[in-house]
């Protein structure tokens, strides 16, 4: 979250073994160096207020009251991708930690299970009905702002449902009926595209001071053949490791 005043203080066989590495990826504690450069297109403004639990820490917060910019951010994996040629979206889910955008080769990913199994559930579940709205680079700002709204509701909210007008977690801003709209849909059941994967993105500031921020990144879920092929794949490095044993035996 921004420090809410616009300057945004507020991841045997060839094939196997690739497939192996895409699906623990978002499991595996990784390294990379992860810049935060900017909106990643358009953005609003939010009043947030918060009394409750910090997931990220368990401490107790009262009368949490902040104001600043909102909507997805523009991501690079530095290590991968050093030029910068292929960023891609995030969101904010940590509105208690702050961070700088731009702060190039400072900020270590470390992928963390820090929120609830139902708020990463129906993190996938807002991504897959609304992410045609907000995927572009010249996205709306009232959309980017929206959904950026429902996905703090969803995080922080522990109340059982999610109204940004009630509850642990309230804002106001731009977006915020659309927003309200799209959190209504999650009462209703519905399948799930995408998993949401929690990133925390720590800032090594030379000051020592060590600004952190969790964000959200979506992927696809992977489609059932690929666990299949995996499977198949698995059986037969098995089935080779037994052929080898037999015949030095």
């Amino acid at each position: 979250m921004s420090e809410m005043k616009i300057n945004i203080k507020f991841s045997g066989s060839t094939l196997v073994a690739a497939m192996l590495a895409a699906l623990l990826a978002s499991q595996t504690a990784t390294a990379d160096t992860i810049e935060i450069n900017n909106f990643w297109a358009g953005s609003g403004s939010a009043t947030i207020d918060f009394t409750g639990v910090n997931w990220h820490d368990g401490s107790t917060v009262t009368g949490l009251h902040e104001y600043g910019g909102s909507g997805g951010f523009l991501t690079y994996n530095l290590t991968a991708d050093p030029s910068r040629k292929n960023g891609f979206q995030s969101f904010c889910v940590d509105i208690f930690n702050s961070f700088s955008f731009a702060v190039a080769s400072t900020d270590i990913l470390m992928p963390a299970s820090i929120i609830s199994s139902a708020a990463a559930v129906d993190l996938g579940r807002l991504y897959t009905n609304h992410h045609a709205e907000i995927d572009s680079r010249s996205s709306s700002g009232t959309n980017e702002a929206a959904f950026q709204l429902a996905v703090w509701e969803i995080v922080n909210e522990g109340t059982g449902s999610y109204l940004l007008n009630n509850g642990n977690f309230k804002a106001t801003g731009t977006g915020s009926a659309i927003a309200q709209t799209w959190l209504n849909e999650l009462s209703t059941a519905s399948a799930s595209n995408y998993n949401a994967n929690i990133w925390t993105v720590q800032s090594m500031i030379t000051t020592g001071k060590g600004y952190a921020q969790d964000v959200v990144v979506f992927a696809p879920v992977p489609e059932a053949q690929t666990y299949a092929m995996l499977l198949a794949g698995l059986g037969l490095i098995g089935f080779s490791a037994r052929r080898r044993s037999s015949e030095t035996t």
